[in-house]
């Protein structure tokens, strides 16, 4: 590890010299690599988390420039992968860091393979139908998760850890059938960084062994309106996905 690198993450007392070892040993999988994805990819890169694995099967085109941070005009023109075009930026930030891609697209079939062994999952995803499974495929392995959404100007996030929290169907119950996209809503980049932003220190804590984490509320941003909320969530008893948590019988 070059020390110089990450002086000033070492400084901060969250963190330290144990912590930043614990940060280069630790292995993060995110989940789509769009706007969160991109901008949770880059901050992770340069925190110095040891391995990276990155799950997407979708080409970059030009829409996605104004708020996936790892792409460019060139990557657009050749439509490349977008797992293959982050694996070559991250490499440029961050040679230490190893880097793993998966160009497919997550489905119940293969979410535990694409998951397995990793420390944490982040959620870069744009879809609850996504989401949900990530949630069964973490709780069938133990894995924590944060989740994260964003549109128009607004933002949500909440960290999901298996017999210690209640899991995204506590949250949100059965799964939406429709939400605000960035398709339908248009979209800001301003709170795509903040989320990112907040998944990632989410991901750090739970690397470093911190307990200030996010899995008791589900935190909510809107940075037009300047409105900051949270509301709390637990396990939900007999939920079919995570069983109530502790002790429960969902898909574990």
């Amino acid at each position: 590890m070059t020390r110089e690198r990450y002086d000033r993450q070492i400084h901060f007392s969250g963190i330290g010299p144990e912590g930043q070892k614990r940060v280069q040993r630790g292995q993060v999988t995110i989940i789509g690599l769009g706007a969160l994805g991109s901008n949770i990819a880059s901050l992770l890169a340069r925190a110095g988390v040891g391995k990276l694995r990155l799950v997407d099967g979708d080409r970059v085109e030009l829409s996605n420039l104004q708020r996936q941070d790892l792409y460019d005009e060139a990557d657009a023109r050749a439509s490349r992968l977008k797992v293959e075009a982050a694996r070559d930026r991250l490499a440029a930030i961050n040679s230490e860091v190893a880097v793993q891609i998966c160009p497919v697209m997550l489905e119940p079939g293969n979410a535990r393979e694409l998951i397995a062994g990793s420390d944490i999952v982040l959620d870069g995803t744009d879809n609850f139908q996504a989401r949900y499974t990530i949630n069964r495929a973490c709780l069938q392995e133990g894995i924590p998760w944060v989740y994260g959404g964003v549109a128009a100007s607004f933002g949500m996030t909440a960290t999901i850890i298996p017999e210690r929290s209640g899991c995204l169907r506590c949250l949100f119950g059965e799964e939406p059938g429709s939400a605000l996209t960035a398709q339908t809503s248009g979209i800001i980049g301003s709170i795509v960084r903040v989320i990112a932003a907040l998944e990632v220190s989410e991901a750090l804590k739970w690397l470093v062994g911190a307990d200030e984490l996010l899995n008791r509320w589900l935190l909510m941003v809107d940075v037009w309106w300047n409105e900051f909320s949270r509301v709390d969530f637990g396990p939900v008893p007999d939920c079919p996905d995570c069983g109530g948590a502790a002790g429960g019988r969902g898909y574990r």
